[in-house]
């Protein structure tokens, strides 16, 4: 419990992180040399306003400096990020699989909030989650040339939906940093797990487009939460790759 109690709390602390960077990237601010720093009043932070959740609880929600609301997305963000991360360490214990996993899990919190907030998924969460995959398949055990060709496949599928939908409709269906995370997701992803992985992306993006629209957030939805929520499943759970016998 102890042990479990720790990892959720590194959980929020890398939770705040993905806070911060998730709004930074996209707007092309220093995530790692500038102080964070209030959006509103630009004043800069203390040890106790950047306390993992218990922050904005005892702030109230608000800048103690000017008062402006601070979004629940930080708290929420933080909470998930510890759960997920006390889920890595029931499933796999003190063990390489569950840092690197750890390290998959910050990057796609990041591109899930950056796609939602601002329709863009950074170069940097792609350029962190290829050489993860590659630590994870040695880990694993299953470094292969056959990791190639996942590559290669989902580079060629996510092309061909990008520039076949622009052609055929006018309008364009993957942008192009979804097309890098199809080709980063092919080197994750064993070749028999792709289709699984399709199947949930396109499952998941049916739902979340739907939520979107209901909201109120126009027509047009952001597809990288679908596809990172689909690549830790398949990742997490590799015997999902099982449900296409229950479709078929």
């Amino acid at each position: 419990m102890i042990e479990l109690l720790i990892v959720f709390v590194f959980g929020l602390v890398f939770g705040s992180f993905i806070t911060c960077a998730s709004y930074r990237l996209p707007i092309d601010i220093d995530v790692i040399k500038k102080p964070s720093y209030c959006p509103s009043c630009q004043a800069k932070l203390g040890v106790r306003d950047l306390f993992p959740v218990f922050s904005w609880i005892f702030s109230g929600g608000k800048c103690r400096h000017c008062t402006a609301k601070i979004s629940v997305r930080y708290p929420m963000i933080e909470l998930a990020t510890g759960v997920l991360f006390s889920f890595l360490y029931l499933r796999y214990g003190l063990s390489p699989q569950t840092f690197i996993l750890a390290g998959m899990v910050v990057m796609l919190m990041i591109m899930i909030v950056a796609d939602l907030e601002h329709f863009i998924i950074p170069d940097s969460v792609h350029v962190i989650l290829l050489p993860l995959a590659l630590l994870y398949h040695y880990v694993q055990g299953t470094l292969s040339p056959e990791i190639l060709l996942g590559f290669g496949v989902m580079t060629a599928l996510a092309l061909l939906l990008h520039y076949g939908y622009s052609y055929l409709r006018g309008r364009t269906m993957l942008g192009f940093g979804d097309v890098k995370f199809f080709a980063v997701a092919g080197i994750w992803l064993s070749f028999s797990v792709i289709p699984v992985f399709l199947f949930l992306a396109g499952a998941l993006g049916i739902v979340l487009g739907l939520i979107w629209r209901a909201l109120g957030k126009g027509q047009v939805f952001p597809f990288g939460p679908a596809l990172a929520i689909a690549l830790f499943i398949c990742i997490a759970y590799p015997q999902i790759s099982n449900i296409m016998s229950f479709i078929k």
